[in-house]
C-alpha cells in the first residue's frame, strides 16, 4: 500500500516542476521532500522523476504513477470530509418528478442514507408544478422536477430531448386528428407538446390522460395515442417520431433541483448529493 504523504509531495513536485517551490507549497524542507521522492521510487520500484541542474521531468513510469495518484488523493480527501462532517439528523421531504424516480434516484439515496443515517427521507412522487407549489407552501424541503419552460429557477441538473414517442406498430391517419396521451393538467410535457402542436397548426385530440409516465406510455405501447417523453423513458416498443412524419420539434427538457429559502443541514446536504448521482444519459446529439 503506497504511503498517501509520498503520493502527495509526488503530485506536488511533478504539479511544480521542482522540489523547491513543492518544498514551499507542502511546508517542509526540500530535503525532506527529496527524501519522500526516494521512498516513493524505492516502493514502487521504478524511477519517477529524470532530474537535470535545470528541471525535474517525469519519467514514463512518472506520467503513469501520476493519474493514479491523483485519483487515490481525492479518495483520501472525500473520505476524511466525510468522517469529520457533523452527524445530521432530522427528517428530509423529497419530492422527485416520476422521470426521475424511476431512474438512479434509489441508488443515490441509498448513497446518501449511508452517509447519513440519522437522517429520515420521506419522498413524494408527483408532477413538477405541483411539487414546486408544496416546496414553496413549506410542506417539501428538497424537489427534483422538470423546470418550466422559460423559467431559470433552481439549479439545473441536466437537459435531455423531449421527443414524440408511438408504438412500432402505430400508423399516423392522414387528415385526422393527432391522437394523444398527456399527463393531466400543469405538465411541462403537456403543455411544451401542445404549445408545438398549436404553433405549427396541427389539429390535435386528447385521447388519453394519466397522472403518471407509467400511464402515458403505456396508452403509447398499446398504440392508443402517441405521447411527448423524455428520451431517457423510451423503452422496447416504442420509437421517435419526427418531422418527417409532420410532427413538430420539441424543447428540450430541463430537469432542476430546487430548495426551500432556508435549508436545514440535512436538506442541504441530500440537494448537494443528489446532482453528483443522478444526471442524465441522454443528449440531443445522441437522437441524430
Amino acid at each position: 500500500m503506497l504511503d498517501f504523504e509520498l503520493l502527495r509531495a509526488f503530485v506536488t513536485v511533478a504539479d511544480c516542476g521542482g522540489f523547491h517551490r513543492a518544498a514551499e507549497r507542502l511546508n517542509l524542507t526540500q530535503s525532506t521532500v527529496s527524501q519522500q521522492i526516494k521512498r516513493l521510487e524505492l516502493e514502487t520500484e521504478r524511477p519517477l522523476f529524470r532530474r537535470t541542474t535545470r528541471s525535474v521531468v517525469l519519467t514514463d513510469d512518472g506520467e503513469m504513477l501520476l493519474e493514479d495518484a491523483r485519483r487515490l488523493l481525492q479518495f483520501e480527501e472525500a473520505a476524511r470530509h466525510r468522517l469529520a462532517a457533523p452527524r445530521l439528523s432530522g427528517t428530509v421531504r423529497l419530492g422527485v418528478v416520476e422521470e426521475v424516480a424511476g431512474g438512479s434516484l434509489p441508488s443515490a439515496l441509498g448513497r446518501f442514507a449511508k452517509l447519513h443515517p440519522g437522517v429520515r427521507l420521506e419522498v413524494q412522487i408527483g408532477v413538477s408544478a405541483e411539487l414546486i407549489e408544496q416546496l414553496n407552501a413549506g410542506r417539501l424541503d428538497v424537489v427534483f422536477a422538470k423546470r418550466p419552460l422559460g423559467t431559470s429557477k433552481g439549479r439545473l441538473v441536466w437537459r435531455e430531448p423531449l421527443v414524440w414517442a408511438a408504438a412500432d406498430t402505430f400508423d399516423l391517419v392522414p387528415g385526422a386528428a393527432l391522437p394523444l396521451a398527456l399527463y393531466r393538467e400543469r405538465s411541462v410535457s403537456r403543455e411544451a407538446a401542445l404549445a408545438a402542436l398549436n404553433d405549427n397548426e396541427v389539429t390535435w385530440e386528447i385521447v388519453y390522460t394519466s397522472p403518471s409516465l407509467t400511464g402515458v406510455r403505456a396508452a403509447a405501447l398499446a398504440g392508443l395515442a402517441i405521447t411527448p417523453l423524455p428520451a431517457s423513458a423510451l423503452i422496447a416498443g416504442l420509437r421517435i417520431l419526427g418531422v418527417e412524419e409532420g410532427l413538430p420539434r420539441l424543447p428540450d427538457l430541463e430537469f432542476a433541483i430546487y430548495e426551500k429559502a432556508r435549508p436545514d443541514k440535512a436538506a442541504a446536504a441530500l440537494a448537494a448529493v443528489l446532482p453528483t448521482h443522478c444526471t442524465g444519459t441522454i443528449t440531443p446529439g445522441d437522437l441524430r
